[in-house]
């Protein structure tokens, strides 16, 4: 997945210009691709600490931003104006070879990881289960491909933005009732994935309208109301969301439900507000012209090159950290100390990807294979 805007061409000149890369994506999705680590170190290493704060503040930061940027990257204006379908074939084999390969490589090697986790042995157990132990991503993101390349045709017809929105939720509400309907995250049963595709659906359709109405979101989320809303809006609706039980309605399991659909895409806008208030300035400073980035911006704009393939691979590489379970809980599983260790496991972990990722690309096959590279 590279971030590059493909601006659609209208000559024979134009279709020969070369793709503009946006380098506070690739910085996103470094980041981002980071915090999945981080948060795998607590929750596969260390285990039994997922109600820590800061686990509970990384897992509703990254895979949002993952589907914002892939959203913002599927969109492409045709010639005529309308919204160009995406190209499934590429997709299938970025994405949906190597979760299979993956998958099944990672069912037989989960046993002798030493990792506690109840994940799956067997690729029934894996496909039935609601986060296809860990691989779920490269599976949601392609139905949603899916879901856009019918949408796409449909929203083309459609001249008016109110008239794409309404459109765009009326399929989230058919998403919400199939994930009511046939997911079971307690019960950790979604076979068609139904329960994630409701969930980040919203975020992957507002990367694609902030992308074709670019102009307009881009003075949007510069505002200072608007940056001063979402910081606030996203404190919030991450509260009300993760800690459910403290508000008023935490008893009622329909009500829950029911809010969380509904306050979901709006925290996942305000995040994306945000994280681009703090990553363009960044990157701005970091690539100016005569500036060589610095070690940091390098690191985290490789990271998010690599982003695929980490996420493909970095799961062999996670080791038990099961000693420091009580020594967490004696400090309270405060955020300091948990994100100390996670960073530091997470950087570990990471760089020892990146060499599997060097080793990997030298074949050709097995960066198809294993890390959703094109053969060609």
């Amino acid at each position: 997945m590279t971030t590059t805007i493909q601006q659609q061409p209208t000559t024979a000149a134009a279709a020969a210009a070369p793709k503009r890369r946006i380098p506070y994506f690739d910085l996103i999705k470094g980041v981002a691709i980071f915090m999945v680590v981080m948060g795998h170190a607590l929750t596969m290493c260390i285990r039994g600490i997922d109600s820590a704060f800061v686990f509970k503040l990384i897992a509703q930061v990254h895979m949002p931003l993952f589907f914002f940027v892939s959203g913002y990257f599927t969109f492409k204006a045709t010639n005529a104006g309308g919204w160009a379908a995406p190209n499934l074939k590429k997709r299938f084999l970025q994405l949906m070879v190597p979760f299979v390969t993956m998958s099944a490589l990672w069912t037989l090697y989960f046993p002798h990881s030493g990792l506690q986790s109840p994940l799956a042995t067997n690729l029934h157990d894996l496909y039935q289960s609601y986060w296809k132990s860990g691989y779920w991503f490269t599976l949601c993101l392609f139905e949603l491909m899916l879901i856009y390349w019918p949408l796409s045709h449909v929203l083309s017809r459609l001249r008016r933005v109110w008239q794409q929105v309404a459109a765009m939720l009326a399929v989230y509400g058919v998403l919400i009732a199939l994930s009511v309907t046939l997911a079971d995250e307690d019960a950790n049963v979604d076979w068609a994935g139904f329960g994630l595709l409701a969930q980040f659906f919203p975020v992957f359709m507002l990367g694609v309208m902030a992308h074709r109405l670019r102009d307009g979101f881009e003075r949007l989320r510069r505002k200072q109301w608007c940056l001063t809303a979402s910081v606030v809006g996203f404190g919030a609706l991450w509260y009300a969301l993760v800690y459910p039980w403290d508000m008023p309605w935490g008893e009622c399991a329909a009500a829950v439900t029911s809010i969380k659909f509904a306050a979901m895409p709006l925290m996942h806008f305000a995040l994306v507000v945000v994280a681009l208030a703090l990553v363009e300035p960044w990157s701005a400073r970091q690539y100016a012209p005569g500036v060589r980035p610095n070690a940091a911006t390098r690191f985290f704009h490789l990271l998010g090159n690599e982003s695929l393939g980490i996420y493909l691979c970095h799961y062999f590489f996670l080791f038990p950290l099961t000693a420091l379970q009580e020594p967490m809980r004696q400090l309270g599983l405060q955020a300091v100390p948990l994100t100390v260790v996670a960073a530091a496991v997470a950087l570990a972990v990471t760089a020892a990807t990146l060499l599997a990722i060097a080793v990997i690309k030298r074949s050709r096959l097995l960066a198809f294979l294993l890390i959703g590279q094109s053969l060609k």
